[in-house]
């Protein structure tokens, strides 16, 4: 039987960018990951600044960065992920 695996595409811009040193990446994960399972797969490839895009009290996205999935601003992470699905992971724009 063949496990059946997700393909995610993530862009990076701002510090993330940076850090892994492209603009976007092809994440396979095992079939229908979380949004979750998909940071804690980043933060152990590349370190501390994706492991703080998850804030440890809410477990949700941190108000310090910005997630959007398939275009739209997400805070939770245990949404379900399908094939080709789309994350943006930057820091908000401040504002003043």
């Amino acid at each position: 039987m063949k496990l059946m695996t997700t393909r995610i595409r993530v862009q990076f811009f701002a510090m993330f960018r940076e850090i892994v040193g492209k603009r976007e990446i092809l994440q396979s994960m095992p079939s229908q990951p979380t949004l979750k399972e998909v940071l804690k797969k980043l933060a152990e490839k590349y370190g501390k600044d994706f492991e703080e895009t998850i804030n440890k009290t809410t477990g949700q996205v941190d108000v310090n960065t910005l997630v959007m999935l398939n275009g739209r601003n997400i805070r939770e992470t245990d949404v379900k992920l399908k094939d080709n699905d789309l994350i943006i992971i930057t820091v908000p724009a401040g504002g003043g």
